[in-house]
């Protein structure tokens, strides 16, 4: 590749960054000084376990591209804010600015796009709050904490012209491009039905009393556009992912990825009927979503099927792997 334009990076090449497979080689002579991408980071918060959070890892790696700059970084949670500042700071020549309010970086004009990488209840608006100020958008799985909120991203983006482009980031992967490519090419014949799983050995949250939000929260901005209600120990950072005001259960924090690649394989795209159940089974505590269910998407004569357990990684298929494809041949062979 000779020259790699600002926007046609944007669009083909954002999920390639965060999953860390596109190398600086890619984009040798992509241009002047002059097009420099300029990036603004939502959300940094550090796992549980002291882990660095997915804004401050993208924004690590967006930062060691040449001809692009990580000039800020937003969160409402003034520990994580100072770490990715440093640690992105370090990956360039010179440190980001880092802001609670991610309204700050859509002023300043000088910014191309954002990277999005907050809860999940947030993905939509701040996209389209992007695409009204003129930015392109990188925003993490799921796009929406809901099907309309989905709708009205797409429309936005339309509207203002912007690339939007969601990280689901399997579709980037050599490995799968190449066997999504031989299965549309029939080499296991028809594919009628696929299934996949996640599994996870995840502890239980307990049960937690309201209390008033830390100092270095500010839990009014953390909950943005979500209906309000009182701070609880239990809530951050991860935690949100099993309360129904921000997070998308493990279908969406997980499972997305998985259905997304099987849709691909079985070339389909919306569902003609969803059906899906489940509950608490294991956890007797705060968790609103459920840690165990099975859900069913119809695809005229296709279909899918997920399954979820976060009480226990033991796979019923193989032990391992989350996905299985069942097909017939046109000649009565059964394949698997």
């Amino acid at each position: 590749m000779s020259s790699v334009s600002r926007r046609s990076f944007l669009q083909s090449s954002a999920a390639t960054v965060a999953a860390g497979s596109l190398t600086p080689a890619l984009f040798a002579g992509s241009g002047s000084a002059n097009e420099k991408i300029v990036i603004g980071v939502m959300g940094t918060s550090m796992h549980p376990n002291g882990r660095d959070g997915r804004g401050t890892h993208m924004g690590k790696a967006f930062a060691n591209l040449p001809n692009c700059e990580v000039a800020y970084v937003c969160d409402v949670d003034e520990r994580s804010l100072a770490n990715a500042v440093e640690k992105i700071g370090a990956e360039q020549s010179r440190k980001p600015k880092g802001v609670e309010d991610f309204r700050r970086i859509l002023d300043d004009k000088s910014v191309d796009a954002v990277l999005i990488t907050t809860p999940d209840h947030w993905h939509a608006p701040a996209a389209i709050f992007a695409c009204q100020a003129g930015k392109d958008v990188y925003v993490e799985k799921p796009c929406s904490h809901n099907p309309r909120e989905g709708e009205m991203l797409l429309e936005v983006a339309r509207k203002y012209n912007r690339k939007v482009q969601v990280g689901t980031q399997r579709r980037s992967r050599p490995g799968i491009r190449e066997g999504i490519e031989r299965l549309h090419a029939g080499v296991i014949g028809e594919v009628l039905y696929a299934r996949c799983h996640y599994y996870n050995g995840r502890v239980g949250i307990g049960k937690a009393k309201k209390k008033p939000a830390p100092d270095w929260l500010n839990w009014d901005l953390w909950q943005g556009p979500a209906p309000r209600v009182e701070y609880q120990e239990n809530y951050l950072h991860y935690f949100w992912h099993w309360f129904w005001h921000w997070g998308t259960a493990e279908l969406g924090n997980n499972g997305v990825h998985y259905l997304d690649v099987l849709r691909w394989g079985l070339n389909v795209d919306f569902p003609d009927s969803v059906t899906s159940t489940g509950g608490n089974l294991r956890f007797q505590d705060d968790q609103e979503t459920p840690d165990t269910s099975v859900s069913t998407f119809r695809f005229g004569k296709k279909m899918v099927m997920f399954e979820q357990r976060s009480w226990s990684k033991k796979s019923a298929l193989d032990g391992s792997y989350p996905m299985r494809v069942h097909s017939f041949r046109r000649e009565g062979i059964d394949g698997d």
